[in-house]
C-alpha cells in the first residue's frame, strides 16, 4: 500500500473517531486529506511534498495530546510512516521527540511503537547532540521496564543504535576523506597539527565531527554509566552492567577500526574500558558480568593489544593467572580457557602478542607462561581423562574392530569425548545466563586440548603458504631456465613439477621471501613452544580420546613437526617424529596376555586403529619432508618395518575367527569390558546396551580395509622418492641400508659410526628370522623407482654404491638368514636389469661406466666364495641371463666378465682334466667345494650352477656374437669348451657343442664378408701363402679387431676345441662334436687356404683317430657311466658298442671330408702321407675292430673311392694350383694305394699274402688281434669297395690283378665263419650279390685272359651250391639244430645265366677253351643235371625252376655254339683239352640219359612226370643236334664215340624183367663203364655219392614200385634171351617216351639223309608211339641234321655222319634182333594173348623204322658187325649189306621167325620190311 493510501485510510479513522470530541483534530485531518488527494505533484514527489507542510504532522500531534489511546495509536503509527519515507518536515523531530516521551506511558503497545518509531527517526534523519541524547534517553528508559517484551526490544533497539551511531562516523570518515583530496596540503597539514593538540575533553569534542562526537559521547557514557559512574552525555543514572558491558562489546567488535582511527577512541579505551575492566575483575562478581568482562577483554587483546600493550599484558597475566585451580572457580578457568582458546585459534594474534611480549626482553613470556600454564591444567587429573590408556591398550581385544575409540571412551573410567567433553555453547557466548550453566568435567581439559592444537594449527596455516609459494617460484625459474636452454624443444604438454610432494626445502632459502621476518618469528615461537607442547601431546596422545579429538590431536602433531622440518629445526621435529614413532606401534604387553583363546597363541601384539593412525599422520609427515629428514629417515623406515610386520599380522587374523572372536570378546558386555579394558569405567556399562552383531561381522572387511589402504599408503611413500634430491634420496637409500643391516645382524657403516639397534628395544622381536627383510624389499623397490638417477651420475653412482654395495654384502655374507640372503640377490637382480635398460639411453661413454659397474657388481656376487651359498650364485647367474636377454643387445663392455662368471660356475670336478686322471681314480670322486654353509634343501650343488649358468652362454651364442670383438670371441669358444667338458649335465655338453657349430658359422661369414668387400680382398690375397707352424693352436689379439687373420685363428682354435670333445668319455659328448667338427670342416673347407688346410688336417683331424683310438681302448671299469640327469638319451648298454658308434660316426665323416675335398688335399706336399694314414687307419678299424666298426671303416672307404669332379682344367688357384695332368697323377697314386689296401685287407680276411702290394706288420691294433669272425655285412661291405673302387682303376687293371681279385672274392664268398648267414636260397644274400655285380662290373675286353678267368671263378661259385648240399646230413636230428649255413643256391641260379651270358659274348675267347675253363662249366652243369631231383632245392619260398633243368638249358646254351667253336679253334685246342670237353659230354650224355636214374614215381604227380619227360625230351633233341650229330667229328676218340653210342642205346630201353634172384647179363649185354679220367673239384663226399650213383648205374638197378618194396630187379637186355619162366614181370621204364625217342635218334643217326625218305613212314605208325616218333623225327630233320650239316666245317659233314653211323649202325641192328627174337619167342609163350601195350609199340616202331631206315653205305660192313655167319665174301653179298637195307638182310632170319605172330599190324610191318628188303636187290613185287 502506497503512503498516500495509508494515511488516508489512517486520517479517515482518526477523523471519524475525534469528530465530535476533537473537533480540531478532524479539521487538521480533513486537511491533510485534501492536501494527499490533490499534492500538486506527481505521486513519486509526495513525500516531498508532504515534509514542505507543518501541517502534516498537525492532526497527529493533536491527537497525542489527547492522551486517548485510541487516537495516540493511530497517531503513532502514521509518525512511524511519515518518518520512514522521510515525508515529516525535518524542523519537527524535536517536537516529535517531546510527544514520543510524553506518550511513552501509555502502555505496552504504544511504548513498542515509539522504539519502532525512534529507530527510523535517527537513521532517516541527521540527529545529533541533544536531540540523540533524548532519542536514546527514550530508549534506555524504555530498557528500563519491567515488562520483558519492551525491554528485550528496547535493548534491541538501543544496540541498533548504538552500531548505527558509530556506523555513521564510518560515513563521515569517508566524506572528510573526499573532502580533503581537494583541499591544499597546507590546510591538511594544519588540520592535522590541530588535530593533535588535544589536551582536553572539549577540544576532542569541537575536534570531532558530529557524528564522531556523538559516538564519541555515547561511547564514554557507556562505559562511565557501566563503571556507575554520571554520564556526561545522556540524562542517565545509570545502566545495568551487563547491558553496558554487551553494548561496548559490540562496539568495539563491530567497530574497532574507528578506535584504531581516531586517538580520541583510543583513549577511551585506555581511560575507560581497561580501567573498568580492572577493576571489575579485581571485585569478585557474579557470571554474567565475569562472562561479558571476558568478551571485552578477548575483544581488547585481539584487536587492541598493540596499542594497549600494558593493559593486554595485565589482562594476558590475569587469564594466566585464572587458569590456576587454587582461588578460581571451575567456571572462571573456564572461561579463561575459552578466550585462550580463541586466542590460540587467531595464529596471527599468537605471532603479535609473541612479538609483543616474549620477543621483548622487558616484557612478560606471555606466550611460553601460556603454554606451560595450559600443559600443566592438562595434567591436572590424569584419571579423568583416562591418561595412559592408549600407551596400554596394546590389542584389540578389549573393543571390536568396528568400535571407534569415542564409544570405547564411553565404557572407560574417563577420557575425553567430543559428546561428553564439549558444551553446545560455550561458556563465553552463554549471555542469557544469570548464573553458571552445567560444564563437564573434563571440558577444562578439552580446551586445553583444542589450544594445544590451535597453536601447532596456527603456525602450520602461516607457514605452509609461504613455503608453497616459495618452493612455486622456485620451481618455476627452475622450468623457465630450461625452457630458455631447449628453446622450442620444450613441449606444453610437459607434467607441472608437483609442489606438496617430497618439496625440496633443503635448498629453500626463506629468508628472502618477504615474509622473512615473520618466518623467523614463527621459528622462535617453534623453538619456544615445542617442549611444551611435546609434552601436551605425548599426554594427550595417551589419553583417552575419542576418534575425532585423536584425529585433531595428531593432526596438529603433524602440523607442528612438518613446520619444524620445514623451518630446519632439527632436534624438535626429531623429538616429535620420535614420539610419533612411538605412538605408532604397540607396546608389547608383558604377563599373562587377556582375551580369548584365539589371541593368546600370538607373540606379537595388536596393532589398533589409533596405532594405525599414527602411522599414517608418520606416513604425511615423512611425505611433507622427506627432503630435509636425512638420518631421522631410519627412524622412520624402521617404525614403517615394524608398522607393516604388524599388519600383515593383523589381516592374518582377521580371517575366519573373526566371528568367533567377535562373539568371546561380547557374549558378556559387561563382564569382558571389565576385564579386559583397563580405560572403561568401573560400571563396566556402554552407552548402548545391546551388541550390533551385524555390525560387527561388516566391520572385519572395513579393518581389512583400512588394513590395505594403510600399506598402500607405505607404498606410496616410496613412490615419492622420485621426487627427492640427490642427497636426500643418498640419506634414504642409507638408512635402508643401515635398517635392513640391523634387521639381519650384519654390520653396517653409514659413515658416522656403526648402527644395528632399533629405536624401540622391545620391538626388535617382531622381525623373524625366517621373515623376509623389509628393507631390502624397499631398497629393491626404490632403486628401481629411481634407477635413472642412481646410474646417471656421480652422485648417482654414490647411492649406486652404498645400495647395490649392502645388497652384495648381505647375499655373501654369513650372518644373515638364507632367506635374506636369496632376497638379497633377488633385489640386485632387479636393479641390475633396470640399471641396463637404463643404460641403453645414455652415451657411450655413460654405458661403458654403468656396464662395468654392473658387471663388476654381478662378479663379486657371483664369485665371493667366502660364504657365499651355491643358491646365491645360482640367483646371480640367473640375474646374468635375465640381463642378456633383455639388455644384451646394447652391451659393449664388459663381456670378459660375463665370460668369468659363467665359467666359473663350473665346478672342479667338471672340467677337462677329468679326461687326464689316472686309471686309479674316477673323476666321479672329486669332491666339490660347495662353500662353508649347506642350502636350506641341501640339493643344491654345482650342477645347479652349471644349468643356470649356461642359458647365459647359450644367449650368447645365439644373438651376441655380433657384439664379441676377436678377444671376446676366443673367452666364448673357451667357455663353450668348458660346459663341454663338464659331467655334470650331459644336454648341456651336447648343446655347447651345437653352439659352437653356431660360432663356426657367425666366423665363417665374417669371413666372407671380409673378403666381399674390395679392402679385404687386396689384404687377403697377399697373405695367402704365409706358413704358419700349427704347433700349437693358441691366439694372441694385439688388435682385436675381427680382421680375417683373427678370424681365421678363431676358427681354427674353435675346431681344435671340438675336437678335445672327440674323445669325451660320454658318447653323446664325444658323438656329437664328432658330427660338429666334420660338419664344420665339410661345410666350411672350400674357403680354406693351404696353410688352413693342412693345419686342419694333421693338427685336427688325422690326430683325431689316434686320441678316439686311445681313448676306447680304456678298459671298461675305468669309463665312468654318464651321471643321470633325467633326460631321456638312447643309448646301447655296453660302453664298447658306444666306442663303437663313435668310431662310426669319425671314419665315415673323415671319409666325407676327404671325399668331398679330394681336390684339395692332393694340393699339399704331404697329400699321400695323409691318405695313408686315413686309408691304415681305416684298414686297421675293418681288421681288428667290432662288425659295427669294420662295416663303418669300409664304408668310409668306399666313400673315398669316388674320383672328384673338376670344372676346369686346373685344381686349386694362385702358387698352389695343379694342371690337369698333375691333378690325375696324384690321383692316381691315391687310387694305386686303395687298391693295395683293398687286397690287403681281403688276403687279412681270408688269410692269405697279399699278392699286390707287401704284407703290413704295423697295425696299431692297441693289443687288439685280427678279427676272426667276419660277418657277412663286414665281408658284404669290403666287396662294395670295389664297386668303388674299380671303375676308376679299370683301365689299369691286368690280368694280376683280377686275379687277385678274383681269389680273394672267392674266399671271401666261401668263408665260413661269420657267425650269421642270410637266407640265400630264394635270392642272393648281400655278399652274394656284392661279388656277383662286382664281376659283372669287371671289363673282360681289357684284360687279356679275364674271360677264362671269370668264368671259371663262376664255375667255382656254381658248383658251391652243390658242395653246402653234399655236406648237408639228412639224418641230423632236429632237435640239435646247427646255425645257417649258406646253400649258394641263389647263387648257382644266377651264376649260371652269367656263365652263358660270358661264353655266348666270349664265344670266340680262345682262352675258354684252350684253358679248359669251358670244360669245367660243362662238368658243372653236368653235376647239377646228374643229381637231378638229388640235388639241392631251387627255392624254398619262391617257387623256381628246378636246378637241374636250369642247368641244363644252360647246358645246352653253352654247347649251342661251343662245339662248333672248339672245331673251329681246331689246332689252338690241345688235344687233352678236346678230350676233356668230350670227356665230360660223355658224362653229361651218360648221367642224364640212362634209364637206370632213380626216379621217384610215387613221390611224383603224373602231370610232373609228363612234364619233365617233355623236358627232357627237347633236351635229348637238343643235344641229338648238337653233340650227337657231331660226334663224328674226327678228332674225337672212338672210346669216346662208343660210350655215346652205348648211352643212347642204353636210354632206348623201354622196361625192365624182374627175376627171383639176379641173372648174369648175356653177352650181348653192353657194359656200362664210368670214366674214370675225368677231374673233378668235388668234395670227398661228392666223390664217393657220385661213386655210388656210378655203381648203380653199372649194375642197372633201380628202385621199383612193386608190392615187395625189398624185391631185387635185374636190369636184363632181354635181346635173344629165352625166357625160363613165365612169372618175370616186365616193368616199364619211367620215361616211356623218351626212350622211344633215343631209338628214333639212334635210327636217325644210323639213316643216310640222301636215301632216307620220310614219305614212307608217316602212314605206318601206330598207337602213341606214333606221334612221338612224328615229332621226334620233324624235330631231328628240321633241328638236327639239317642244322649240323648245313654249317661250313673243314671235314665233310658226310664223313661226319657216316662215321657216327658207322657206330651206331651195329649197335642199332644188334638191338633190333634182340627184340625180334624175344618177341617170336613170347609169342610162342602168349599163343593168341596180346603182348603188353609197350611191348607192342616197340616192336611196331622197330619195324617200322627197319622199314623206313636207309643205312649209311658200308655202315654194318665196316664194323664188321653183320657177320654172323661163315658165309663166303662173294661180291653180291658185299653189295647187298653194303647197301641202303642191308640191316633188313641182316635181320632176315629174326623177321620171317617173327611171321607168325598173331598181331595183324605187326605181320604187315613185317611183310613191308621183307617186302622192302626185296625191293632193294630188285625183286619185283607183285
Amino acid at each position: 500500500m502506497s503512503i498516500a493510501a495509508y494515511l488516508q485510510t489512517e486520517l479517515v479513522a482518526l477523523s471519524n473517531e475525534a469528530r465530535r470530541k476533537y473537533p480540531e483534530i478532524k479539521e487538521a485531518a480533513e486537511r491533510v486529506i485534501a492536501l494527499l488527494r490533490h499534492p500538486g505533484q506527481g505521486p513519486s514527489n509526495l513525500a516531498a511534498v508532504l515534509s514542505q507542510n507543518q501541517d502534516v504532522l498537525k492532526p497527529f500531534l493533536l491527537a497525542c495530546d489527547t492522551k486517548n489511546v485510541k487516537l495516540v495509536t493511530i497517531s503513532i503509527g502514521c509518525l512511524r510512516e511519515l518518518i520512514s519515507h522521510k515525508a515529516m518536515p525535518e524542523g519537527s523531530i524535536e517536537v516529535v521527540l517531546k510527544t514520543l516521551n510524553d506518550i511513552m506511558s501509555h502502555g505496552v503497545e504504544i511504548q513498542l511503537k515509539i522504539l519502532q518509531t525512534i529507530l527510523p527517526l535517527l537513521t532517516n534523519y541527521n540527529v545529533h547532540a541533544e536531540s540523540l541524547a533524548e532519542a536514546l534517553l527514550l530508549c534506555f528508559r524504555l530498557q528500563d521496564s519491567r515488562v520483558v517484551f519492551v525491554n528485550n526490544t528496547a535493548a534491541a533497539t538501543l544496540r541498533q543504535l548504538v552500531i548505527y551511531i558509530f556506523e555513521k562516523v564510518g560515513d563521515e570518515d569517508i566524506a572528510k576523506q573526499k573532502s580533503s583530496k581537494a583541499a591544499n596540503e597546507s590546510q591538511v597539514q594544519a588540520k592535522s597539527d590541530t588535530q593533535d593538540q588535544v589536551d582536553s575533553t572539549q577540544e576532542k569534542e569541537e575536534q570531532l565531527g558530529p557524528c564522531a562526537l556523538d559516538a564519541y559521547l555515547l561511547f564514554q557514557d557507556l562505559c562511565l554509566l557501566t563503571n556507575s559512574e554520571q554520564a556526561r552525555f545522556l540524562n542517565l543514572g545509570s545502566i545495568s552492567k551487563t547491558f553496558g558491558l554487551e553494548l561496548i562489546e559490540s562496539v568495539l567488535t563491530n567497530h574497532f577500526h574507528l578506535f584504531k582511527q581516531h586517538k580520541e577512541f583510543a583513549s577511551l579505551l585506555r581511560e575507560r574500558v581497561c580501567p573498568l575492566i580492572i577493576k571489575n575483575f579485581s571485585d569478585k562478581h557474579d557470571f554474567p558480568q565475569t562472562m561479558r568482562l571476558m568478551r571485552v577483554v578477548y575483544i581488547l587483546i585481539k584487536q587492541f593489544h598493540e596499542i594497549l600493550a600494558i593493559e593486554c599484558e595485565i589482562f594476558l597475566s590475569m587469564l594466566i593467572k585464572l587458569l590456576e585451580p587454587e582461588g578460581n572457580s571451575q567456571w572462571q578457568r573456564v572461561l579463561a580457557m575459552e578466550i585462550f582458546r580463541g586466542i590460540c585459534g587467531d595464529n596471527s594474534l599468537m605471532r603479535r602478542i609473541y612479538r609483543a611480549y616474549d620477543q621483548q626482553s622487558t616484557s612478560t613470556d606471555i606466550f611460553g607462561d601460556m603454554i606451560i600454564a595450559i600443559g600443566r591444567l592438562s595434567t591436572e587429573k590424569p584419571l579423568l581423562i583416562g591418561a595412559g590408556s592408549f600407551v596400554q591398550d596394546n590389542s584389540e581385544i578389549s573393543k571390536p574392530s568396528h568400535v571407534n575409540e569415542r564409544d570405547a571412551s564411553e565404557n572407560s573410567a574417563g577420557g575425553l569425548s567430543v559428546s561428553t567433553s564439549t558444551m553446545r555453547i560455550q561458556c563465553v557466548d552463554q549471555l542469557d545466563k544469570a548464573e553458571p550453566p552445567h560444564i563437564p568435567e573434563t571440558y577444562l581439559y578439552y580446551l586445553s586440548l583444542v589450544c594445544i592444537n590451535s597453536i601447532a594449527d596456527g603456525l602450520a596455516s602461516y607457514i605452509f603458504p609461504i613455503v608453497s609459494l616459495s618452493l612455486h617460484d622456485q620451481q618455476r625459474q627452475a622450468q623457465e631456465q630450461k625452457e630458455q636452454m631447449d628453446g622450442s624443444e620444450v613441449s606444453e604438454s610437459t607434467p607441472r613439477p608437483i609442489l606438496t610432494v617430497f618439496p625440496n626445502t633443503n635448498t629453500l632459502d626463506l629468508s628472502k621471501t618477504k615474509e622473512a621476518d615473520d618466518i623467523a618469528l614463527v621459528t622462535t615461537m617453534a623453538e619456544s613452544a615445542w617442549p611444551g607442547l611435546l609434552a601436551a601431546f605425548s599426554y594427550f596422545l595417551g589419553s583417552n580420546l575419542d576418534e575425532e579429538l585423536f584425529h585433531n590431536v595428531m593432526r596438529a602433531y603433524q602440523n607442528f613437526t612438518s613446520v619444524c622440518g620445514v623451518l630446519q629445526l632439527t632436534i624438535p621435529r626429531d623429538a616429535f617424529l620420535t614420539s610419533l614413532c612411538k605412538n605408532c606401534l604397540p607396546v608389547p604387553h608383558g604377563g599373562a596376555p587377556s582375551g580369548n583363546s584365539a589371541v593368546q597363541d600370538t607373540s606379537a601384539p595388536n596393532i589398533t586403529d589409533k596405532n594405525m593412525y599414527c602411522l599414517r599422520i608418520l606416513l604425511n609427515v615423512a611425505q611433507y619432508l622427506g627432503g630435509t629428514l636425512f638420518d631421522s629417515w631410519y627412524l622412520i623406515l624402521e617404525t614403517m618395518q615394524q608398522g607393516e610386520h604388524l599388519l600383515g599380522i593383523k589381516l592374518q587374523r582377521g580371517g575366519a575367527s573373526g566371528q568367533k572372536k567377535l562373539a568371546g570378546n561380547f557374549g558378556n558386555t559387561q563382564s569382558s569390558t571389565k576385564s579386559h579394558s583397563p580405560s572403561q569405567n568401573s560400571s563396566g556399562r556402554t552407552t548402548n546396551g545391546t551388541i550390533d552383531y551385524a555390525g560387527l561381522a561388516s566391520g572385519s572387511s572395513h579393518q581389512e580395509a583400512d588394513v590395505l589402504a594403510l600399506l598402500a599408503s607405505f607404498k606410496q611413500l616410496f613412490d615419492l622418492s622420485t621426487h627427492l634430491d640427490l642427497p636426500s634420496f643418498r640419506s634414504f637409500s642409507r638408512a635402508l641400508c643401515k635398517l635392513g643391516a640391523a634387521g639381519s645382524g650384519l654390520p653396517f657403516n653409514d659413515g658416522k659410526g656403526t648402527t644395528t639397534t632399533p629405536f624401540v628395544k622391545s620391538l626388535r622381536h617382531i622381525n623373524k628370522s625366517d621373515d623376509k627383510s623389509f628393507a631390502i624389499e624397499k631398497l629393491r623397490y626404490v632403486c628401481l623407482l629411481n634407477v635413472d638417477r642412481i646410474t646417471a651420475s656421480d652422485d648417482g653412482a654414490t647411492v649406486w654404491d652404498i645400495a647395490v654395495g649392502y645388497l652384495i654384502d648381505t647375499a655373501n655374507h654369513s650372518t644373515p638368514s638364507v632367506r635374506i640372503r636369496m632376497q638379497a640377490c633377488d633385489a640386485i637382480s632387479d636393479i641390475i636389469l633396470a640399471a641396463m635398460a637404463h643404460a641403453e639411453q645414455n652415451s657411450m661413454a655413460r654405458q661403458e661406466e654403468t656396464q662395468m659397474r654392473v658387471m663388476n657388481n654381478l662378479r663379486e656376487l657371483i664369485q665371493n666364495h667366502g660364504n657365499s651359498l651355491v643358491e646365491i650364485q645360482r640367483m646371480g647367474l640367473e640375474t646374468l641371463n635375465k640381463l642378456l636377454q633383455t639388455s644384451g643387445q646394447s652391451l659393449s663392455f664388459g663381456w670378459g666378465l660375463i665370460f668369468e662368471m659363467i665359467q666359473g660356475s663350473i665346478g672342479a670336478a667338471s672340467g677337462k682334466a677329468h679326461t687326464e686322471l689316472p686309471p686309479e681314480s674316477s673323476p666321479m670322486t672329486v669332491p666339490m667345494e660347495i662353500g662353508s654353509q649347506a642350502t636350506p634343501s641341501g640339493a643344491l650343488k654345482p650342477a645347479g650352477l652349471v644349468r643356470i649358468a649356461f642359458p647365459c652362454l647359450q644367449l650368447i651364442c645365439t644373438d651376441f656374437l655380433s657384439l664379441l670383438n676377436a678377444s671376446n670371441l676366443q673367452l666364448c669358444i673357451d667357455t663353450l669348451a668348458a660346459f663341454g667338458y663338464q659331467t655334470e649335465d650331459l644336454n648341456i655338453s651336447l648343446t655347447s657343442v651345437g653352439l659352437l657349430w653356431n660360432i663356426s658359422d657367425f666366423i665363417q661369414q665374417s669371413l666372407r664378408d671380409i673378403s666381399s668387400s674390395p679392402k679385404a680382398s687386396d689384404g687377403a690375397s697377399s697373405g695367402e701363402d704365409r706358413k704358419v707352424e700349427a704347433d700349437e693352436i693358441t691366439l694372441l689379439f694385439p688388435n682385436p679387431e675381427l680382421s680375417q687373420t683373427n678370424l681365421s685363428g678363431l676358427w681354427m682354435l674353435l675346431l681344435f676345441k671340438i675336437s678335445t670333445l672327440c674323445s669325451d668319455t660320454r658318447p653323446e659328448v664325444r658323438n656329437g662334436a664328432i658330427q660338429t667338427l666334420l660338419r664344420t670342416i665339410h661345410i666350411n673347407a672350400a674357403s680354406l687356404d693351404m696353410t688352413a688346410w693342412r693345419q686342419c688336417m694333421w693338427k685336427i683331424l688325422l690326430p683325431l683317430l689316434d686320441e678316439v683310438k686311445t681313448a676306447s681302448c680304456r678298459k671298461v671299469e675305468e669309463v665312468p657311466e654318464p651321471v643321470n640327469t633325467g633326460a631321456f638319451v638312447m643309448r646301447n648298454d655296453s660302453p664298447s658298442k658306444q666306442w663303437d658308434e663313435t668310431h662310426v660316426l669319425l671314419y665315415n665323416g673323415l671319409a666325407e671330408v676327404f671325399q668331398h675335398f679330394l681336390l684339395q688335399l692332393i694340393r699339399l706336399h704331404d697329400y699321400l702321407e695323409a691318405w695313408v694314414f686315413l686309408m691304415e687307419h681305416l684298414e686297421t678299424a675293418t681288421l681288428h675292430s667290432s662288425p659295427d666298426v669294420a662295416i663303418a671303416a669300409l664304408k668310409g672307404i668306399q666313400s673315398m673311392m669316388k674320383p672328384p669332379v673338376t670344372k676346369d682344367g686346373a685344381t686349386g688357384n694362385g702358387s698352389n694350383s695343379l694342371t690337369s695332368e698333375e691333378s690325375e697323377l696324384r690321383l692316381a697314386k691315391l687310387w694305386e694305394t686303395a687298391w693295395s689296401i683293398w687286397e690287403r685287407i681281403g688276403s687279412a680276411i681270408v688269410g692269405r699274402d697279399p699278392v699286390i702290394g707287401a704284407k703290413r706288420e704295423d697295425y696299431k691294433a692297441y693289443g687288439r688281434a685280427v678279427t676272426t669272425n667276419f660277418t657277412q655285412e663286414t665281408l658284404t661291405e669290403y666287396v662294395n669297395v670295389m664297386h668303388h673302387l674299380y671303375p676308376i682303376i679299370a683301365v689299369k687293371f691286368r690280368l694280376k690283378d683280377l686275379q687277385a681279385f678274383l681269389d680273394v672274392a672267392h674266399l671271401v664268398l666261401i668263408y665260413d665263419r661269420s657267425p650269421i648267414y642270410r637266407p640265400d636260397v630264394d635270392y642272393l644274400s648281400p655278399l652274394q650279390l656284392s661279388i656277383h655285380d662286382a664281376l659283372m662290373m669287371l671289363d673282360l675286353n681289357t684284360v687279356q685272359g679275364g674271360p677264362a678267368a671269370v668264368l671259371e671263378q663262376l664255375t667255382s661259385q656254381f658248383l658251391l651250391a652243390f658242395e653246402a648240399h653234399s655236406s648237408f646230413d639228412p639224418n641230423l636230428s632236429s632237435a640239435h639244430p646247427v646255425a645257417l649255413k649258406p646253400t649258394y643256391i641263389a647263387l648257382c641260379k644266377a651264376t649260371m645265366t652269367r656263365i652263358v651270358f660270358l661264353l655266348d659274348k666270349f664265344q670266340q675267347e680262345k682262352g675258354i677253351y684252350a684253358d679248359g675253363v669251358y670244360a669245367k662249366v660243362l662238368k658243372s652243369f653236368g653235376i647239377a643235371m646228374r643229381l637231378r631231383y638229388k640235388g639241392p632245392p631251387s627255392f624254398k619260398h619262391v617257387e623256381d625252376i628246378p636246378l637241374w633243368k636250369t642247368a641244363t638249358t644252360a647246358f645246352l646254351d653253352s654247347i649251342k655254339y661251343g662245339i662248333a667253336t672248339i672245331e673251329a679253334f681246331e689246332k689252338d685246342i690241345s688235344d687233352s683239352k678236346f678230350l676233356e670237353i668230350w670227356q665230360e659230354l660223355v658224362v653229361v650224355c651218360r648221367g642224364t640219359m640212362a634209364p637206370s636214374l632213380p626216379i621217384p614215381i610215387t613221390d611224383m604227380p603224373l602231370k610232373g612226370q609228363a612234364l619233365d619227360e617233355a623236358f627232357d625230351l627237347v633236351f635229348l633233341h637238343s643235344m641229338k643236334s648238337k653233340v650227337f650229330a657231331r660226334m663224328g667229328y674226327h678228332r674225337v676218340p672212338s672210346d669216346i664215340l662208343v660210350e655215346l653210342v652205348q648211352t643212347l642205346d642204353l636210354a632206348a630201353n623201354l622196361y625192365v624183367l624182374s627175376t627171383p634172384a639176379s641173372i648174369a647179363s648175356s653177352p650181348t649185354t653192353v657194359p656200362l663203364t664210368t670214366n674214370t679220367n675225368t677231374k673233378s673239384n668235388f668234395t670227398p663226399a661228392l666223390e664217393n655219392r657220385q661213386a655210388k650213383s656210378s655203381e648203380l648205374k653199372n649194375i642197372s638197378s633201380l628202385s621199383t614200385l612193386a608190392l615187395n618194396e625189398d624185391a631185387q630187379l635185374d636190369i636184363i637186355q632181354g635181346l635173344g634171351i629165352v625166357l625160363h619162366s613165365t612169372r618175370n614181370t616186365m616193368v616199364p621204364v619211367g620215361r616211356e617216351r623218351f626212350a622211344f625217342a633215343c631209338l628214333d635218334i639212334l635210327f636217325d643217326l644210323s639213316s643216310d639223309v640222301t636215301f632216307d625218305s620220310q614219305d614212307r613212314l608217316g602212314s605206318n605208325r601206330v598207337g602213341g608211339s606214333k606221334d612221338v616218333t612224328d615229332r621226334t623225327r620233324s624235330t631231328d630233320c628240321s633241328n638236327g641234321s639239317t642244322a649240323a650239316y648245313g654249317q661250313p666245317h673243314t671235314h665233310s659233314e658226310q664223313e661226319l655222319r657216316a662215321r657216327t653211323a658207322f657206330a651206331i649202325t651195329p649197335v642199332l641192328v644188334e638191338r633190333c634182333k634182340g627184340l625180334l627174337n624175344a618177341y617170336s619167342a613170347d609169342q610162342a609163350l602168349l599163343g593168341k594173348c596180346p603182348f603188353p601195350r609197350l611191348r607192342h609199340q616197340e616192336i611196331s616202331l622197330i619195324l617200322k623204322r627197319l622199314n623206313d631206315l636207309c643205312l649209311v653205305p658200308g655202315s654194318l660192313t665196316h664194323n664188321n658187325t653183320c657177320s654172323q655167319d661163315n658165309a663166303s665174301q662173294d661180291t653180291i653179298k658185299q653189295a647187298i649189306l653194303h647197301g641202303p637195307s642191308a640191316h633188313l638182310f641182316f635181320l632176315y632170319e629174326p623177321l620171317t621167325d617173327a611171321m607168325f605172330c598173331h598181331d595183324p599190324e605187326v605181320l604187315l610191318l613185317l611183310k613191308a620190311c621183307l617186302k622192302t628188303a626185296g625191293r632193294s636187290i630188285g625183286l619185283p613185287l607183285e
